[in-house]
């Protein structure tokens, strides 16, 4: 298992099975597609996932290249 667990979304975020959803006020979610074939698999697991049996290198999280408002960009 590799990836990158440091990630807000940990292993979610370039898994080639996680999919992004969202809702109006701008929050995202990490939904498993493995879930839809498997039992052992949330629909959307708590965030950061470190560990998962499932997990396949896939493309990268486009949103991770943003930075939270929280962020120190102003100087």
């Amino acid at each position: 298992m590799t990836g990158s667990p440091d990630h807000r979304a940990g292993l979610c975020a370039d898994c080639a099975h996680h999919r992004i959803t969202g809702n109006r006020r701008g929050s995202r979610f990490y939904m498993c597609g493995l879930a839809k074939t498997d039992t052992r698999f949330r629909r959307y697991p708590p965030l950061p996932v470190v560990s998962c049996p499932g997990y396949e290198q896939g493309a990268p999280d486009p949103w991770s290249e943003y930075r939270h408002e929280d962020s120190d960009d102003e100087s």
